[in-house]
């Protein structure tokens, strides 16, 4: 049988039968409204009596880092009570609007930032938008020290095809004095290629994968040096004798600094001499040319009797007549050897491979004839020749942190497993020409610096990226109209880098 449907009047007396239940005041629903409204309105009450006479302390997400740890109960430091604050309903609604399209504005805190760290240059000038401070430099983050900026910070850029473009296209307009405006340590002398027409803007993830080779290497660049050294032949050349009775290597010449870090320059007194004698008169060894200076050298060949005089009162001949047979003898035996004065100046001068086993003995140290066998030397008229300049580059990547220290002797799998040696980077065993530039290529870093090599590899390793105020002034300085800097500065380093096709500069 089929069931009664219910009338519409008994429909409309259930549902208003129902509404009633709920009209009906009832204690406890009473009492969880009035608890809902109470905490609602008294929470909105209680962060703004408390934002006015409460401790700071409460709003404080997390403890500051050891840098800024002196600011943990005064906010304000950092803070802006009053900025980002509506006043009324348009600028509440213009906030909410700013926010959920931008985010938090950090520009109020940024400024408090500058306050202390004055005029930072964030990044590389052809940056499209600088971001703010806190994007990368995080607080409230713990104890200790502030956290390093992770490579996702940087990659949100440099991975990014789109930013990558329009800082090359601002790049382009922009004058090269407004870049690596990080200052070199004193006395060091540094080889810095010239930017790339799109600057450094190619897209990457990480450095272990598609990182661009270093610019060393990618451009192939060569040393500019003109002094003559060969790299293989005296790390294992057969015929170089063992110096304190133990064979040349890497760390005869290349010795760590005080701090580690980098390597102490290479001088002839200390790492040459000891090979490369500058003795001129087979049989007087005492006699020693002086090195550095060819006005000297022509000076001291001049004045031999005077030096020869000396020589003999140093073997303790006092008589004048004996002196002056003694002297006379020398001279003879001599002029034996090298003909003439004349003579003997051209083969100190210009040899360029005067060394002969003496006495017929393999092996032993050879006199010295000629400064052309290490250094380009050229002749001018009636004037003493034109020896030129060696150049020691202390730095060959000068925005790189690197430190000589934290690798020496560190084992690597797969690349050395009784410690990290000089060749293992540097490869100078296969060096023969001086104008070979012995740097590491990326992957001997990527050996280590990478997840299969266990070791961080984080861009901020190393690269630097704030510019120092006193540089950034400086540069904006040389800008203006008029100065000086700004007249000349494009042509000089216009012609150092057709001389080197590089920029190597020197604060001495």
């Amino acid at each position: 049988m089929a069931e009664l449907r219910r009338t519409q009047k008994q429909i409309s007396e259930r549902y208003w039968s129902i509404i009633g239940r709920y009209l009906k005041l009832h204690p406890w629903r009473l009492a969880r409204t009035l608890v809902s409204a109470l905490a609602f309105f008294g929470g909105i009450a209680a962060v703004v009596l408390y934002q006015k006479y409460g401790r700071e302390a409460f709003f404080n997400s997390g403890p500051l880092s050891r840098n800024h740890a002196m600011f943990a109960n005064d906010c304000k430091q950092c803070h802006d009570a009053d900025a980002g604050v509506p006043k009324d309903g348009a600028q509440l609604a213009a906030s909410l609007k700013q926010r959920f399209h931008n985010g938090i504005d950090f520009a109020a805190i940024d400024r408090k930032c500058e306050t202390c760290h004055e005029r930072h240059s964030l990044h590389e000038p052809n940056v499209v938008e600088n971001r703010s401070c806190s994007a990368c430099h995080m607080e409230h983050q713990g104890p200790g020290p502030m956290r390093a900026v992770a490579s996702f910070n940087c990659a949100s850029c440099h991975n990014n095809s789109e930013v990558m473009e329009a800082s090359a296209a601002k790049g382009a307009q922009m004058p090269r004095d407004a870049f690596h405006l990080r200052p070199h340590s004193p006395q060091q002398v540094v080889f810095e290629l010239p930017r790339p027409p799109r600057g450094y803007t190619e897209v990457f993830e990480s450095f272990w994968n598609d990182h661009p080779e270093f610019q060393l290497k990618r451009e192939q660049t060569r040393d500019p040096d003109v002094l003559r050294f060969n790299h293989q032949r005296h790390l294992t050349g057969a015929d170089i004798p063992q110096v304190n009775g133990k064979k040349l290597d890497c760390n005869y010449c290349h010795k760590p600094g005080i701090d580690g870090r980098f390597m102490e320059r290479v001088t002839f007194a200390a790492n040459c001499q000891a090979c490369h004698s500058l003795q001129f008169d087979i049989k007087n060894p005492e006699m020693q040319l002086p090195h550095g200076d060819a006005t000297a050298v022509r000076a001291y060949l001049h004045s031999l009797p005077t030096h020869y005089a000396d020589l003999a009162v140093k073997k303790g001949i006092a008589r004048p007549e004996q002196i002056q047979t003694f002297v006379a003898q020398q001279i003879s035996q001599l002029r034996d050897q090298v003909r003439s004065g004349e003579e003997l100046e051209r083969r100190v001068f210009f040899t360029t491979d005067p060394y002969k086993p003496q006495l017929g003995v393999a092996g032993t140290r050879a006199a010295f004839y000629g400064c052309a066998f290490c250094h380009e030397v050229k002749p001018q008229t009636a004037l003493v020749p034109a020896i030129t300049k060696p150049v020691f580059v202390d730095r060959w990547m000068p925005q790189s942190p690197f430190n000589h220290a934290k690798h020496v002797g560190v084992k690597v799998t797969g690349v050395s497993e009784t410690g990290l040696k000089c060749d293992d980077c540097h490869h100078a065993t296969s060096s023969r020409e001086t104008s070979d530039v012995l740097m590491p290529v990326k992957a001997n870093c990527v050996a280590c610096h990478s997840p299969q090599g266990k070791v961080v590899a984080e861009c901020a390793t190393c690269h630097k990226y704030h510019a120092p105020p006193q540089n950034v002034a400086m540069w904006e300085g040389s800008q203006r109209p008029g100065s000086s800097a700004s007249r000349g500065a494009e042509a000089a380093r216009t012609l150092k880098d057709v001389l080197l096709g590089s920029r190597l500069t020197a604060t001495r």
